[in-house]
């Protein structure tokens, strides 16, 4: 990262999603608020349409801290009620490593999720869609990545290392 997208923080930044085989699911504009060698942070707002996830409801205006690590394999999303900044859990994406640049953050999803609620329980999600990439057959390397990576993020659940370090 270079030194210059820490300078004049907090900042706009665009944020690029894309499926697992590079086509774009949306695009977004957040504020850069921290940029370290560990961690990339960035405050957006929900800004589409109230979306019921069975374990979790985004509505329009909460807010999102994002934590995008660099050569790590997954996203982190803070999710906070738009009334009154209580916590709603974290939603976390199993990724290929974010690509970074002054302007945007952009990450390339595996389908494989955790959701973890403010009372610690973490939920694997997605791993029929997560399997049906069939990277193991394809790029075995990014699989064996994937599953590390989903282990290492229920490790810092169960330690309660930052962002996790919150909960009761």
């Amino acid at each position: 990262m270079g030194s210059g997208l820490s300078a004049g923080l907090p900042r706009p930044i665009r944020v690029r999603r894309l499926t697992a085989d590079g086509r774009l699911r949306v695009v977004y504009a957040g504020r850069l608020v921290q940029a370290s060698p560990q961690a990339w942070v960035v405050e957006a707002l929900w800004e589409r349409p109230l979306l019921d996830l069975g374990y979790v409801l985004l509505e329009p205006q909460d807010r999102f801290v994002e934590y995008f690590f660099p050569g790590r394999w997954f996203v982190i999303y803070e999710i906070h009620h738009h009334r009154d900044d209580r916590l709603k859990g974290w939603y976390c994406d199993i990724i290929y490593p974010p690509r970074v640049s002054e302007e945007e953050i952009e990450i390339r999803d595996l389908a494989l999720d955790v959701f973890v609620t403010p009372a610690r329980e973490a939920w694997v999600l997605d791993e029929e869609e997560f399997e049906a990439l069939q990277l193991s057959e394809h790029d075995p390397a990014a699989y064996a990545a994937a599953r590390s990576a989903l282990r290492d993020l229920l490790r810092m659940v169960e330690r309660r290392e930052p962002p996790f370090h919150v909960l009761p």
